[in-house]
């Protein structure tokens, strides 16, 4: 026993409980890490949102930052390739030989993994920084001003478009919902408090309900699809399911401020403005919760492998969830905070801090 520890037991007196508090788990490593973004003059608490994605097949890590630089990283850290754009990268999605991401300057491209070359660029006049949607063809993307695009994906020609008009206020509280492509719908969510399932050939709505409560901000922040049911978050106060075929409520679970929603060993993860939580798919009820910690907040999208749940907390860090439990095991925090949406590639997980730098963790 330590000279601390000694000191700590003896100090608890004689009738006090003498065991010590758990040493923190070990998950991880740092294998290495990397700046890209040096920090502004006149910056603040710098936030990287974009995410990463990885290359199954090269093995390419993929990440846009806040200064307009889209990287290639090798899982050794050195760069493949890099690209300029206009305005903060959102989290890419790479499908085949092409990685598709969108930007807050409004523009749509898509990249050949090998070389970085530039297949083709979609411009927009509305910021495109939600993670786009890849399926049979199409690339489907939503803006932040409630408009879901759908572009093809080996030109970049539009196809079609559709947009609605909020009624009242309409914004965004944290971001807008990334576009969710089904077998039979595109699927959307508004600042409204709407959710809608689009014919992914013409961009005619199947469905379109109003999911959130009239209660607040009505902003629906996050999607997630499993099978035939789709899961939205509302920030007015609740996690819900829905048909997705029909768009009929199966259940709403009440969840002030809820902004993201994933998918997680069986369970429905949602995180709200102070916690994590996890939900039964079949009923909505909460069999755990978990504190977004001291400042934390909701940032990206939870990534899921295995038994963990990582959720990025801004100023929280990367918190490591057990599915099973809700136990939060690990804090990861770089000094800046997490914001962006990890990713894993096989027992990796590459991180992206709030100061723009890429940290590479080796499970252990």
């Amino acid at each position: 026993m330590t000279a601390l520890a000694l000191a700590l037991a003896l100090a608890a007196g004689p009738g006090m409980p003498r065991s010590l508090a758990p040493a923190a788990v070990s998950l991880y490593r740092v294998a290495w890490e990397r700046p890209f973004v040096p920090l502004g003059t006149l910056e603040w608490r710098p936030t990287e949102r974009g995410g990463v994605a990885v290359d199954p097949t090269t093995g390419l890590v993929v990440f846009g930052t806040r200064d307009g630089w889209l990287h290639a990283i090798r899982s050794d850290g050195t760069v493949a390739w890099e690209v300029e754009g206009e305005g903060a990268f959102g989290q890419p999605v790479i499908d085949g030989d092409t990685v598709y991401v969108g930007s807050t300057g409004g523009k749509l491209r898509a990249v050949a993994i090998p070389t970085g070359k530039e297949r083709w660029v979609y411009r927009s006049e509305e910021d495109l920084s939600t993670r786009p949607a890849v399926f049979r063809g199409a690339v489907y993307v939503a803006s932040l001003q409630d408009t879901v695009y759908c572009v093809d994906a080996a030109t970049g020609a539009w196809k079609w478009h559709h947009r609605r008009a909020p009624k009242g206020e309409g914004f965004t509280i944290f971001g807008a919902a990334s576009v969710i492509a089904g077998a039979d719908a595109v699927y959307g969510a508004y600042s409204d408090g709407f959710v809608s399932a689009l014919d992914p050939k013409t961009g005619v709505p199947r469905w379109e309900r109003q999911v959130a409560p009239a209660d607040g901000h009505l902003d629906v922040d996050a999607l997630a699809l499993d099978g035939a049911r789709l899961y939205a978050a509302a920030y007015s106060g609740a996690v819900l399911a829905v048909d997705a075929r029909t768009g009929d409520s199966l259940w709403k679970s009440q969840a002030p401020g809820a902004a993201q929603v994933a998918l997680a060993g069986g369970l429905v993860v949602a995180v709200t403005a102070t916690n994590v939580l996890g939900l039964s798919p079949t009923n909505g009820a909460t069999l755990w919760t978990a504190s977004l910690g001291t400042g934390g907040a909701p940032a990206g999208r939870p990534a899921t492998a295995g038994k963990w749940v990582l959720v990025p907390a801004g100023a929280g860090g990367l918190r490591w969830i057990e599915a099973a439990s809700g136990r939060t095991l690990r804090v990861f925090d770089p000094g800046t905070g997490v914001s962006a949406p990890p990713a894993f590639a096989g027992r990796r997980v590459y991180v992206l801090s709030n100061g723009g730098a890429l940290f590479a963790l080796d499970l252990t």
